[in-house]
């Protein structure tokens, strides 16, 4: 006999002398012949003894993907995978998905959102002011904050995602209940490193960091990261290839964007799986060193709402509006240093009454669009204004023609326009692209804006345009910019050709998801317009003279990337505030 199945055998058995499994050596019926009485294999005493009811939903899952591997082939290499897994069951008491979020003011608060299993309502946030605590650092002078306890609906776990159905053998239909725990901590002290834990005695996660706003801050940076789109492990290592390289490429990054789809998976079926990987694995690395500014996508869409369980963002604009969209926290503003962020979605333009002929949204008009002009009205003063979503008012792929944003644009090129918003950053197209600036009374760019760009090879994949690099002053339009995707699903740029084909000015063909109402649309994309063919993020500084933009892939698992593109936006007047 082998060494290893020797070696394994032996810890099967202690394993299970250790737990007792109530598992029957012999049939019931004691006439029944012996031969007909089904012996358990080893995976199904593993599976018959650790269930979800004991041990964290994440670690649970993958024992039963490696009890599943087992079934279809047992193999000693499956069979000690499957004992791996065993070994690193984490208890059901402990915490998972943490998160911090930007919730107010980022000189001196913090949200912080976690899940446990269901049962467990304990917890609290423990932080600490210093860079790169080890436990032994949360023994004295820390800040506790206790946290909130709700308990989820229950959520379909794998749902539409066949990946993980496949492959752990856990029911479509089958659903679990959490405890969604969220707190906010305040009067934290500008220009602090801090730590940060959540959990209760004896059951702490692992450790994470953010760093508070200066009092007086000067230049920064923080990272754009979208549309990650968590659906199989293929999803899963890209996004997690691209937050590795982010994290290792902008470690002094103050927060990261991420405006949206977030998951594959929306409606009533959506996956709870996705969800978590986003958290415990895809995300994790920029998760733990930073806080995270989100808004929803419309793959996040789910009656479900997951989102809401997952962030603890300012909730404010849903408090004041009848109507409320269907996730918490996802309008909403802060100010960093010199430039104020408008965080907002389009997912809920239906909510009211809405006429794609007409081009038309309560919604958007009534209470986006004065949430906007209300918030640039109280915060004049800041040089620059950036806002984040995941629709596109302008894109040139595969969502330019969809009957939404002609909509979209009816309804908020007025906001823009009146709010003086600088740069709107973008999510959803999948495609590098740099947009404009663009004159919002008549969808043209403003070339006498534009100064240094670079000339290269056009007319391609890689980049349609032929510019690169570029100075865009937005004294007289917004600057949008879509960063690609962190993820595996890539859309193409469309050519002059097709754009001009696409245009119609008949309102009735408008929305047959085939047409777009931009005139020359082509021309809008000033800068470079094409698909990086890896997954992308892009480093944002804030500087005293311009905010500039260096995009990077990231190429291997290592955290090694590649700067493809850098350009810089600038504004030279000040700003103005609406008349009304």
């Amino acid at each position: 006999m082998k060494k290893f199945t020797y070696f394994l055998m032996m810890s099967c058995m202690v394993l299970f002398a250790a737990c007792k499994p109530n598992i029957p050596d012999t049939p019931d019926n004691p006439d029944q012949p012996k031969d007909t009485v089904h012996e358990l294999t080893e995976w199904e005493k593993v599976d018959s003894m650790y269930t979800v009811d004991d041990w964290t939903v994440p670690s649970h899952t993958m024992l039963k993907i490696a009890i599943q591997a087992c079934a279809n082939d047992p193999s000693e290499a499956n069979l000690k995978a499957m004992y791996d897994k065993v070994k690193e069951l984490v208890p059901k008491t402990e915490p998972y998905c943490m998160v911090a979020n930007i919730n107010g003011d980022p000189k001196t608060r913090m949200g912080f959102c976690w899940f446990t299993n269901d049962g467990v309502t304990d917890g609290e946030v423990q932080i600490v002011a210093k860079a790169d605590a080890t436990e032994a650092d949360f023994a004295a002078n820390v800040i506790t904050v206790p946290a909130s306890a709700e308990r989820t609906k229950g959520l379909r776990y794998t749902g539409k995602a066949r990946y993980i159905v496949n492959l752990s053998g856990i029911p479509a239909s089958e659903r679990y209940k959490y405890i969604t725990h969220k707190a906010i901590a305040t009067n934290l002290t500008p220009g602090t490193e801090y730590s940060w834990r959540v959990g209760y005695d004896g059951h702490w996660s692992k450790i994470g960091h953010f760093r508070t706003e200066d009092a007086d801050q000067g230049e920064y940076s923080f990272i754009y990261m979208s549309d990650s789109h968590i659906m199989n492990a293929e999803y899963i290592r890209y996004a997690r290839r691209c937050a590795l390289a982010a994290a290792k490429t902008v470690p002094e990054a103050r927060f990261c964007v991420f405006p949206g789809d977030f998951v594959e998976d929306g409606d009533a079926n959506n996956s709870e799986w996705e969800w978590e990987r986003w958290f415990e694995e895809a995300l994790n690395p920029v998760i733990m060193n930073m806080p995270m500014v989100v808004t929803d996508g419309n793959h996040d869409d789910s009656p479900n709402i997951n989102y809401t369980y997952h962030f603890n963002t300012d909730n404010e604009f849903n408090l004041t509006i009848t109507n409320k969209p269907q996730f918490e926290g996802i309008v909403y503003s802060f100010i960093y240093g010199d430039v104020l962020f408008c965080v907002f979605s389009m997912q809920d333009f239906w909510r009211e009454p809405y006429v794609y002929t007409d081009m038309t949204s309560e919604y958007l008009t009534d209470h986006v669009g004065y949430w906007f002009r209300k918030t640039v009205t109280e915060n004049p003063n800041t040089k620059y204004r950036i806002s984040l979503a995941h629709f596109n008012l302008f894109s040139g792929s595969d969502h330019s023609t969809d009957e939404e944003p002609p909509l979209f644009r009816a309804c908020m090129l007025p906001v823009m326009k009146d709010c003086e918003i600088d740069i709107a950053l973008q999510g959803h197209d999948h495609t590098y692209e740099v947009i404009g600036p663009v004159n919002p009374d008549d969808c043209t760019p403003i070339l006498d804006a534009i100064t240094d760009r670079e000339i290269v090879e056009g007319g391609t994949n890689k980049n349609m345009t032929g510019y690169k690099g570029g100075t865009y002053c937005t004294d007289n339009g917004t600057f949008y910019f879509i960063g690609a995707t962190c993820g595996r699903k890539k859309y193409y740029p469309h050519t002059r050709e097709r754009m001009e084909s696409d245009y119609t000015d008949d309102i009735e063909a408008l929305h047959d998801n085939k047409h777009h109402n931009v005139k020359n649309y082509f021309d809008l994309f000033t800068g470079m317009f094409g698909q990086p063919e890896a997954p992308s993020f892009t480093k944002i500084t804030v500087k005293d003279d311009c905010i500039e933009f260096n995009s990077y892939t990231a190429d291997d698992d290592q955290g090694n990337v590649t700067l493809f593109n850098t350009m810089r936006v600038v504004r030279n007047a000040a700003h103005g505030v609406p008349a009304n």
